[in-house]
């Protein structure tokens, strides 16, 4: 590349890695035999390669304690390790960012713990979560599970109260794997209940389910490959020390006390560690997406089309798949600094401050944890699955082969709209507080002089218009105040609201976030390589609101038709190739065969 561009390409790096000039001391860790691609031939073949190649990334990570401790080189290793293999992904990501992350967040200092971490930390056990219920949802907030003092042990009993209590999706059917969950439960002693709290509970070691410890193994799904389980218990003796309790006691006398902790902070506190979980998700999503893009966009470079209008072509050269690619291109972008932002501006994995006032925990935990983690990980998740979906239409029957590494990204953005937090109920949560809390008052915005569409001023005006009208609506419909208590049905008749503001605001913050990168590049060659792309995710994110600003006289419609033109104009300016390279994919890692100009020779001999 001639100097020029290499500063550009650099300097889009750093935006899309944190300040880094690209993805090669990450891509490093996984240079090894056992994650490159490879068919398995069974079910249980494709479940112990998991695990072999999380165990080999725990060696080179330098094992769990180091992993955690530099929680930013944490998430981009997971994120890689999602382009890889999404399954490792997963496995990984429960591991670190929520079992051991919570024992060492959570837990006191004391030698029954310390020998679980150590296990932990060596990956002698492997650290899985069970929280979710299979037979009621929102089970997060009403956890049935029971852990049951008993002085005699000393310890606890865990207990499963009924068969629709049972732990769902636990992630611990493989065999001649010891297995350690981190089991939410609620606290039980002669006093009463005490709110939920994780503990450390051995569920299996290499022969099988330990006593008291039930496991079902669950149907194999393809789009979430692992090795999911029904998990139930029956008096599971738990010791002392395996209780994760946040400061909180219980006496010789079996007294529990919590000075520092209101009640309603307790299920927020226990699950301090979903930030990380949500982190983790987000990084996922917007590594998926930059590699689809770019997959797609290598494709249709190397791909000739045959028809009878001219010459051959390659697919790249119609507007119609440059709408489609540079879209997706878009999306990762968008996606990658909207989730950069949210992990900026939010502390994860930290242990809860019992004194701040979290926020309403309505229909869902998550967002009361940390609301720009959760909110960053449903909105990455919605972009990934469109960029993903579109991406493998666009590279036709090729783009279905998993070996062209697409559809494991798309089944992965599926999983993602539960995993960490059901989608829905976080943006209703997000609503719910948008609309009825005093302190998210944001200045209007009036439309720039002359109310230029290719003006940014333009396009946050629309963002910041949109947000505001449904925040009016919203609050109209709620009566207005955080104090005021709206029936049932009133709430229920404007869920449609919230949901439409919260998605409104995760547009408008992924906005921000686009344009304080492109701001920060200022008039140089970087930042005029990337403001194409920036009009063309605005215009598309106001394009899907036409009906309601043309309602509404934010847009009038000429303004409304000149958007089309403005946007084939846009196409026609984007550089993809430079933006493409900055995206810096490890292709020889993916070895997807379409990434390749010999993508025939590639597929007929197996992919390599």
């Amino acid at each position: 590349m001639p100097p020029t561009d290499t500063e550009t390409r650099n300097r889009l790096r750093a935006l899309l890695y944190h300040g880094k000039e690209g993805n090669t001391e990450t891509a490093r860790l996984f240079e090894h035999p056992v994650f490159a691609p490879t068919e398995t031939p069974s079910t249980d073949g494709f479940h112990q390669l998991t695990y072999e190649r999380l165990n080999t990334l725990n060696q080179r990570l330098g094992g769990g304690r180091k992993a955690l401790s530099s929680p930013e080189r944490l998430l981009d290793v997971l994120g890689h390790a999602a382009v890889l293999d999404p399954s490792l992904f997963l496995r990984a990501m429960v591991h670190y960012e929520v079992c051991l992350n919570a024992a060492l967040t959570l837990g006191d200092d004391n030698t029954e713990l310390r020998e679980t971490i150590d296990r932990l930390d060596s990956m002698a056990t492997v650290g899985g979560v069970l929280i979710t219920e299979v037979g009621r949802g929102n089970s997060h907030v009403s956890v049935r599970t029971r852990a049951e003092h008993d002085p005699g042990l000393p310890g606890f009993r865990i207990t499963t109260p009924t068969s629709d209590a049972a732990k769902f999706m636990s992630m611990v059917g493989a065999s001649g794997r010891a297995q350690t969950g981190l089991v939410y439960a609620q606290l039980c002693t002669d006093q009463g209940e005490h709110g939920v709290f994780p503990f450390l509970v051995d569920i299996r070691d290499e022969h099988g389910p330990l006593p008291g410890v039930r496991v079902h193994r669950l149907p194999h799904s393809r789009v979430s490959p692992l090795d999911h389980c029904l998990v139930s218990f029956h008096g599971a003796s738990v010791p002392f020390g395996r209780w994760l309790r946040d400061g909180a006691e219980i006496t010789s006398q079996g007294r529990f006390s919590e000075p520092r902790t209101p009640a309603r902070d307790r299920l927020r506190r226990s699950l301090a560690v979903s930030s990380a979980a949500s982190a983790a998700g987000a990084t996922a999503l917007a590594a998926v997406t930059r590699a689809s893009a770019g997959i797609v966009h290598r494709y249709s470079q190397h791909r000739m089309t045959t028809n009878g209008l001219g010459e051959d072509l390659p697919v790249i050269d119609y507007g119609i798949q440059q709408e489609s690619v540079y879209g997706a291109l878009a999306s990762a972008y968008a996606t990658t600094f909207m989730v950069g932002a949210a992990r900026a501006h939010s502390p994860r994995g930290e242990r809860a401050d019992g004194d701040r006032d979290g926020a309403a925990m309505t229909w869902s935990p998550w967002s009361s944890v940390s609301r720009e983690l959760s909110l960053a990980k449903a909105t990455a998740t919605a972009e990934a699955e469109r960029a993903c979906a579109e991406s493998r239409r666009r590279c036709g029957a090729q783009g279905t082969l998993t070996v062209n590494r697409i559809p494991s990204y798309e089944a992965l953005t599926h999983v993602y709209n539960s995993a960490g937090g059901e989608n829905r109920l976080i943006l209703l949560d997000v609503g719910r507080e948008l609309a009825l809390g005093a302190d998210e008052e944001r200045p209007s915005l009036a439309p720039p002089p002359g109310r230029s569409l290719s003006d940014p001023r333009m396009w946050a005006y629309l963002f910041g218009e949109d947000e505001r009208r449904l925040r009016e609506q919203a609050r109209s419909a709620l009566g207005g105040t955080a104090e005021t208590t709206a029936s049932p049905q009133r709430w229920n008749e404007s869920l449609w609201l919230l949901l439409a503001l919260a998605r409104a605001h995760t547009r408008r913050v992924t906005f921000d976030a686009f344009d304080a990168a492109v701001t920060s590049l200022g008039d140089t060659p970087a930042g005029r390589a990337l403001t194409p792309l920036f009009g063309l995710w605005s215009l598309d994110a106001i394009g899907g609101r036409a009906a309601e600003h043309l309602a509404h006289g934010s847009l009038t419609p000429e303004e409304h038709r000149g958007m089309l033109d403005l946007r084939r104009s846009l196409l026609g300016e984007v550089d993809a190739e430079t933006l493409v390279e900055a995206l810096d994919l490890p292709l020889e890692q993916i070895a997807a065969p379409i990434t390749f100009s010999d993508y025939a020779r590639r597929l007929a001999s197996g992919g390599g």
